[in-house]
């Protein structure tokens, strides 16, 4: 039976939520299809987004960035974890490499440990990456401000330079280490429930304005949650815990229901901008309301997208944590509703194109 091995980026949780849709729209193609994921995404988002079975081995292949909430980033810190792995990569390459050879892989799919690329071709294996930016772009800024760890982008060149293909998707950046680039449509998850349903899931009536809380996996710290009580207009989603138990503030689960129909049901998401939460919000027509993300470069490429496709406004950091949420939540659900058609087939075209490559 085919067997792809999917190495996957911890950073955040829209990296291994794409993956799983591209594994699941292969896992269709290809019947008896066995599917890895070596990565440190928590294994219950895999099984929450992927229904076919898999396996998952925990090990990290690259550092993503450091941060110390959703909003604020770490470089140094990320810069001089990546150079402790570049230390150890030759050791990890090997390992790696003879693990694929004994379970009989037949792909490796990359998104985006560099790392990925050197292990495919040590196990003379073809490499495919999918991803909407590379870890040099990201980390270019930083080494602007820290060049003695400039030998790290050059490491990461080299080994994207090993890639037989890379699927890049919108929103994106040059990504120009890759040899081979093809550009294809958004990856992204369309909630299956009717809203009315979901709501009615959920418990909640429809008399407010329901607005969902989404960070990303990342804890954020320092909200005035007393003042984000005080706006009693709205009811506020939540799927990580708060201070304390607040009145306009329900923390759900994930029972039953996946995160796309939480983003479906919403009346708008206030977020920091991902690629997965971004399409998400893009796919379902759920208007975003969003804050600065520091130093990554990917986030103009994101807020220009949403500008172009989707119905968004900015808040501030200040605003944000000082729970001064009212006036731009008011100002965002007074818009005009337009839409702009984009392709969301993304997982299924690349499911094509890594058919391809299997026996």
């Amino acid at each position: 039976m085919p067997h792809v091995a999917f190495y996957i980026t911890g950073h955040g949780f829209g990296h291994a939520t794409r993956m799983a849709a591209v594994a699941s729209a292969l896992a269709e193609q290809v019947p008896g299809l066995r599917l890895t994921f070596i990565t440190m995404a928590p294994e219950w988002l895999l099984r929450l987004n992927l229904s076919s079975e898999f396996r998952i081995r925990p090990r990290a292949l690259d550092v993503g960035v450091i941060q110390f909430d959703s909003i604020r980033l770490d470089p140094a810190a990320t810069l001089a974890a990546y150079a402790w792995l570049l230390e150890e990569q030759p050791a990890v390459i090997r390992e790696e490499a003879e693990i694929l050879r004994r379970d009989r892989v037949d792909l490796v799919v990359a998104d985006i440990p560099p790392a990925a690329f050197l292990v495919a071709q040590r196990a003379g294996l073809p490499g495919v990456g999918i991803s909407n930016f590379s870890w040099d772009w990201i980390y270019a800024d930083y080494v602007r401000a820290f060049p003695e760890h400039s030998p790290i982008l050059d490491a990461i060149r080299e080994a994207y330079g090993r890639a037989d293909l890379f699927l890049r998707l919108p929103f994106h950046g040059p990504c120009d280490a890759f040899k081979s680039i093809r550009d294809i449509a958004m990856v992204a998850r369309r909630a299956q429930h009717p809203r009315e349903e979901v709501r009615r899931m959920l418990g909640l009536d429809g008399s407010r304005p329901v607005i969902l809380l989404s960070f990303g996996g990342f804890e954020i710290r320092g909200i005035d949650f007393d003042r984000v009580e005080r706006l009693g207009d709205y009811c506020f989603l939540a799927t990580q815990p708060t201070p304390r138990p607040l009145r306009n503030v329900r923390v759900v689960t994930m029972d039953g229901l996946k995160y796309e129909e939480l983003v479906a049901q919403a009346d708008a998401v206030i977020t920091k901008p991902g690629y997965g939460i971004v399409s998400d919000c893009l796919a379902n027509r759920t208007p975003l309301l969003y804050t600065p993300r520091g130093e990554f470069a990917e986030y103009a490429a994101l807020v220009a997208g949403l500008e172009r496709f989707g119905v968004s406004a900015f808040i501030g950091t200040q605003d944000l944590l000082a729970g001064n949420w009212g006036d731009h939540l008011d100002e965002l659900l007074r818009r005009p509703r337009i839409w702009h058609d984009l392709p969301t087939n993304g997982a299924e075209v690349a499911a094509g194109i890594l058919r391809a490559y299997l026996p």
